[in-house]
């Protein structure tokens, strides 16, 4: 039972007297010296393979957008448009024919510079714009045609289009 437990002792501690003088071997630290710089090399070529896909994939050109679609939020402020806005409807119930007039001009040029901050793509994204195009006939006829006679209802109704536009595009 003795010499069993010899021959275990004595393997252990060769097996570990081996591994120990493996490990601090000026050979070991070769082979960890050069395993560590062909993964430099690898990482480093891999990581220009990626950089290279993303250009060939557009990446950088979305995310360039993405960021600038972002800034052109920020430039559009809710908070003083719904002030605006909140102006605009007061000069509709008024009762007088020259703030309607007034009040539509003003809904068109919150319209329009909202549009002219968020883009092109802004335009998509509204569901009435065909009417909102109809209406520049009656801002011209405001503008144009002192003798342009405009109803509460119908400036109401002109009012609610451009309101629908602006929600649209989730402003008000």
């Amino acid at each position: 039972m003795a010499q069993i437990s010899n021959f275990f002792i004595d393997s252990w501690n060769k097996t570990t007297e081996f591994f120990t003088s493996y490990f601090t071997s000026y050979r070991f630290k070769e082979i960890i010296f050069t395993a560590k710089t062909v993964s430099v090399i690898i990482s480093l070529i891999l990581g220009f393979l990626i950089v290279v896909l993303l250009i060939k994939i557009n990446f950088f050109s979305k995310v360039r957008n993405s960021l600038s679609k972002s800034k052109k939020m920020l430039s559009v402020n809710p908070k003083k448009i719904a002030k605006k806005w909140s102006k605009i409807e007061k000069r509709i119930k008024t009762g007088v024919e020259a703030n309607y007039k007034l009040a539509i001009l003003e809904a068109d040029e919150v319209f329009s510079d909202v549009l002219k901050n968020l883009g092109y793509e802004a335009e998509i994204r509204i569901t009435n714009m065909d009417e909102i195009k109809g209406l520049k006939k009656i801002k011209n006829n405001i503008v144009e045609d002192a003798g342009f006679v405009l109803t509460e209802n119908e400036a109401q109704k002109i009012i609610n289009i451009y309101r629908k536009g602006l929600q649209d595009l989730k402003i008000l």
